[in-house]
C-alpha cells in the first residue's frame, strides 16, 4: 500500500514540478489574481449609496415666491445641501467644473401652484444608474411634498399662504412607514466580497483547464506517457498521480489567492464560516482537476485543449456569477445557476460570505461538487489513454 501511494505522489510531485515551471502558469497563478481582485474589486465597490450624507445639489430659482423657497426646503429635508448659483466660487480657466446635481425651479412657480396650474420642475443628475434614480426620486418626492401640503390647505378651504402652508408642513404625518431589515442579511455582494471569490472561482478553472489539460496532452504527443506505460506503475497509479498533480496545482492555487486576500490592500472578511469555505473551494478545486483530466484525455492536440479550456471557463464564469452577482440578473440566469458547476460554488460562498448563513447551509452544494467530481473523475479515467 505504500508502495502503490508512493508511485502516485512520485507522478503527482513531477508534475506539479513542470506546471510551476511554466512561465504563463506563473502569470495566472501568482500575478494576474491579484491585479483582478484590485481592479475589479475597486470599481465594483460603489454601489448603491443610501447614506445619510447630503449630497449637493444646485437650485436655479426663478421664483422669488414662497412656494419655491418651500421647495427648497423639501429638498433639505430629503438629503440634499441645497447650494445656489452664486454660493459656487468660480473656477479658474485651467479647471474643469465638476459635474453637479441641478434642479431648474422656473419663474412664476408660485403664482402657477396657486393657480392650480401645471408648472414643470427640470433636474439634471451627475450620472445614470442606481445612485442617479436614487437621487432623482428625492427630487420626485419633496415636490410631491409641497402638492400634499397645498392639497392639505385647500381641502379645508385656507388660502394658499405662508401662514397657512407652515401650519400644515407643522401638522404630525398621519402615516409612517418604518422599513427595517428581517432575518439575515440580503445585501447584494459587491467590491471585494464579490470580486475575490468570483475572480479566484474563475481563475482556478482557468489554470486546470488550460494548463492542466495542455501538459496532459503535450505528454500524449511526446510519448512520455507511453513510457509511463511501459513502466513499473499501474493505470490506476498514473491516472491518481495525474490527478494528484492538478489537484496540487489547484491547491496552490487556493492558497494563494486566500493569502492575498488578506493583505491590507484588500482586507477580505470571508465571514464567520471560513473552514466551510476553505472546505467550498478544496472541493471546487478538485471538480475542477477532474474535469482537467477529462478535456486532456478527449482533446487531441494541446492549443485545442487551451482554446477549449479558455471558451468553457468564460461561458461558466459568466452565467455562474463569477463576474457580477447573478442576484442582480434576470430570473431566467438565476435559475440557469442552479445547474452550472460554477453557479454552485458561487452560491455557496455568497451564502457564508455575504449572506451570513449558516455553514451548514451549504451542505446541499458541497455534496453535489463532490458528486460530480466523482461522476467525472470516473469519465476522465474512462477515456485516459496513453498514445
Amino acid at each position: 500500500m505504500i508502495d502503490y501511494l508512493d508511485k502516485v505522489l512520485l507522478v503527482a510531485r513531477i508534475d506539479l514540478k513542470l506546471a510551476l515551471k511554466d512561465r504563463s502558469t506563473i502569470l495566472w497563478l501568482f500575478i494576474m489574481p491579484a491585479v483582478f481582485f484590485y481592479f475589479i474589486g475597486t470599481v465594483t465597490q460603489g454601489g448603491i449609496n443610501f447614506s445619510d450624507t447630503a449630497v449637493e445639489v444646485v437650485v436655479e430659482n426663478n421664483d422669488d415666491g414662497f412656494l419655491a423657497d418651500h421647495f427648497e426646503s423639501q429638498l433639505a429635508r430629503n438629503l440634499f445641501a441645497v447650494l445656489h448659483p452664486q454660493d459656487i466660487p468660480p473656477a479658474a480657466e485651467e479647471d474643469v467644473p465638476a459635474p453637479r446635481r441641478r434642479v431648474v425651479i422656473p419663474a412664476g412657480f408660485t403664482e402657477a401652484l396657486q393657480k392650480n396650474q401645471k408648472v414643470e420642475l427640470q433636474y439634471k443628475g451627475l450620472q445614470s444608474g442606481f445612485t442617479n434614480q436614487y437621487d432623482f426620486f428625492r427630487v420626485q418626492k419633496a415636490a410631491f411634498t409641497v402638492l400634499g401640503d397645498l392639497i392639505v390647505v385647500t381641502s379645508v378651504g385656507d388660502a394658499v399662504v405662508p401662514a397657512t402652508l407652515a401650519k400644515a408642513t407643522a401638522q404630525p404625518r398621519p402615516v409612517k412607514l418604518v422599513v427595517t431589515p428581517a432575518g439575515r442579511q440580503l445585501i447584494v455582494p459587491r467590491g471585494f466580497a464579490q470580486a475575490i471569490p468570483g475572480t479566484l472561482v474563475m481563475f482556478t478553472l482557468l489554470v486546470l483547464l488550460t494548463s492542466g489539460a495542455s501538459m496532459l496532452v503535450d505528454e500524449r504527443d511526446k510519448q512520455l506517457l507511453r513510457r509511463m506505460a511501459s513502466a513499473p506503475f499501474s493505470r490506476a497509479q498514473v491516472v491518481l498521480g495525474k490527478w494528484s498533480g492538478r489537484m496540487a496545482l489547484a491547491l496552490v492555487q487556493i492558497a494563494v489567492a486566500v493569502a492575498l486576500s488578506f493583505t491590507p490592500v484588500f482586507g477580505m472578511n470571508w465571514g464567520q464560516s471560513l473552514p466551510m469555505v476553505l472546505v467550498i473551494l478544496v472541493a471546487w478545486g478538485a471538480l475542477c482537476t477532474s474535469l482537467a483530466l477529462l478535456l486532456g484525455s478527449v482533446a487531441t492536440t494541446d492549443s485545442q485543449a487551451a482554446g477549449l479550456g479558455v471558451f468553457f471557463t468564460m461561458v461558466l464564469a459568466a452565467l455562474g456569477g463569477c463576474w457580477w452577482p447573478v442576484e442582480i440578473a434576470p430570473d431566467w440566469m438565476q435559475q440557469l445557476q442552479l445547474f452550472i458547476p460554477t453557479g454552485w460554488t458561487m452560491d455557496a460562498l455568497h451564502k457564508l460570505i455575504s449572506f451570513d448563513s449558516p455553514w451548514h447551509s451549504t451542505l446541499p452544494n458541497l455534496a453535489i461538487l463532490i458528486a460530480a467530481t466523482l461522476i467525472i473523475g470516473w469519465a476522465a479515467s474512462r477515456r485516459f489513454r496513453f498514445v
